[in-house]
């Protein structure tokens, strides 16, 4: 398509040389030559080819055929919804600013023409890293005076002495960028994007990014960018955007930010919701900057939960916390194909064998493999077990059985060390509290997704191993009343249900 939109434009360029060019085949397939191949490269087939590929393409809309092409990509070929370039574009209208960046402008391919056409008289810089992208924003809005194309990547130093009022970026997510020559406070994508465009903003200008979850709760180079942001700029805004945006590139939970060079003294915080292709704000909440700064993270569902007693209570609390990094070592269990199970010497828990808090051992799948290789992931008794995949929320507390046992990758374990039991962490994850916070590191939509290395940032109360070893003795006896009443009223029904139904013989 690129071939043939260079070629025609080649040919506008040179119309009153070249009127009777599309009629000698040979001609206009030297002149695609030309004109593509030191951009492009080497046409890879003959001249009736290309005619033929010409003849299909010639009268089509460059920028629909891409939006068709990478709508439905499922290798990480990001498209923007047009709802979020019109949301952007009522933002620019809002603003009014003078200097306009969009950066990864493919990716905003839905919407951006009107959005151009709409502020004739903003200059807007519109930036991609990838070489055939920049030809296509060439092609599609190179003839707009008001409009600059840049052939730069926002994951390195970029627009040298460049400042705008307004900056819109949808950055790759979660990727580490090769040959990165400045030091940033991140090394994935995403961070770095997000460092990197608040060094072009002016002293009344704004940034909004889209981001993935990561970014309100990470700790190392993620913690650092926080601070960073709100010792130097201040938040406006934080919005989660809707479920399956960005499908089927990616799934993964995404947020809007707003930051801002001007002074705010409050943050809005919410859910986009989806209405009739309009984007709405629901959840809608506004604390102040001195409360959102209170907050060691950015967690939205705690944010919006913070009418949640329980969570006030606990996040106010003078009771000692701690992270479970620091009392415990957490990994992620071993990934195991449906070919890989089968008779063998070694049992895997899965999150189905885990029911109502208890693990059930009997009929585990079980594979074939050495020792060696499995060792890392082999349970130990008073490991806790938390599901990190599918619908609900699971844990459990493992005990030692007479056979090796690992966990599946749908499972997290915590192994505790010697100033937690793990009976207590395993209460605390069940309490109201402790499902709110595991929800909150959710990476996923509407299946969970939870990565082990964000459960490390948790903090659980820190109480002296006898408080909590008084407190497993309680839950534990309470729980084995409950389940010897349970099983007795069970039991009872069935009895009573029998006797009447033998009555009807």
């Amino acid at each position: 398509m690129l071939r043939v939109k260079m070629t025609q434009k080649k040919l506008k360029e040179n119309f009153d040389k070249t009127a009777n060019i599309q009629r000698d085949r040979e001609v206009l397939f030297q002149l695609m030559k030309k004109t593509t191949e030191d951009h492009l490269g080497f046409f890879p087939t003959d001249r009736d080819d290309f005619l033929e590929i010409f003849e299909a393409l010639k009268d089509i809309d460059l920028v629909d055929f891409t939006i068709e092409i990478y709508k439905n990509d499922r290798m990480g070929t990001v498209i923007s919804p047009q709802y979020l370039t019109e949301y952007i574009s009522e933002r620019i209208q809002r603003l009014c600013p003078q200097k306009v960046l969009i950066t990864e402008a493919e990716k905003h391919l839905s919407g951006l023409g009107d959005l151009i056409k709409r502020f004739p008289n903003i200059k807007i810089t519109l930036t991609t890293h990838l070489k055939p992208m920049h030809i296509l924003l060439q092609l599609a809005f190179g003839e707009y005076e008001h409009v600059k194309i840049r052939f730069e990547s926002i994951y390195m130093p970029c627009l040298e002495n460049e400042k705008y009022d307004y900056v819109y970026s949808l950055p790759i997510f979660s990727n580490r960028p090769e040959g990165t020559s400045q030091t940033f406070l991140t090394r994935d994508s995403d961070g770095i994007a997000f460092e990197n465009m608040l060094n072009h903003l002016d002293e009344n200008s704004t940034l909004d990014i889209i981001v993935p979850a990561k970014i309100t709760f990470a700790s190392l180079g993620y913690e650092k960018l926080r601070s960073y942001i709100t010792e130097n700029f201040y938040v406006e805004n934080m919005y989660l955007l809707p479920e399956g945006t960005f499908r089927p590139a990616t799934a993964i939970k995404t947020y809007l930010f707003s930051v801002t060079s001007l002074p705010k003294e409050q943050v809005n915080i919410g859910t986009f919701e989806l209405q009739e292709e309009k984007v709405n704000i629901r959840d809608k909440q506004t604390i102040s900057i001195k409360d959102f700064l209170s907050h060691k993270d950015w967690r939205i569902e705690l944010l919006l939960a913070n009418d949640n007693e329980n969570i006030r209570c606990f996040r106010d609390s003078d009771l000692p916390k701690v992270k479970l990094k620091n009392v415990a070592e957490v990994f992620r269990g071993k990934s195991i194909l449906k070919k890989d199970l089968g008779p063998g010497n070694v049992a895997v828990l899965n999150i189905s064998n885990i029911k109502d808090g208890e693990i059930d051992y009997h009929d585990l799948d079980t594979i074939d493999e050495e020792e060696h290789k499995i060792k890392r992931y082999e349970l130990s008794s008073g490991d806790v077990v938390l599901s990190c995949r599918g619908t609900s929320i699971k844990s459990a507390v493992f005990e030692a059985q007479d056979k090796t046992i690992i966990a599946s990758a749908n499972l997290v374990v915590i192994r505790p060390k010697e100033k937690v039991k793990g009976e207590f962490i395993k209460i605390f994850l069940e309490s109201p509290v402790g499902q709110a916070m595991i929800q909150s590191f959710q990476r996923g939509t509407i299946l969970m997704n939870i990565n082990y290395a964000d459960i490390m940032e948790m903090e659980i109360p820190f109480l002296p191993i006898y408080e909590q070893q008084k407190m497993i003795e309680t839950y534990c006896q309470e729980f084995k009343t409950y389940k010897e009443a349970i099983n007795l009223a069970e039991s009872r029904w069935s009895n009573i249900k029998m006797n009447i139904y033998n009555n009807l013989l």
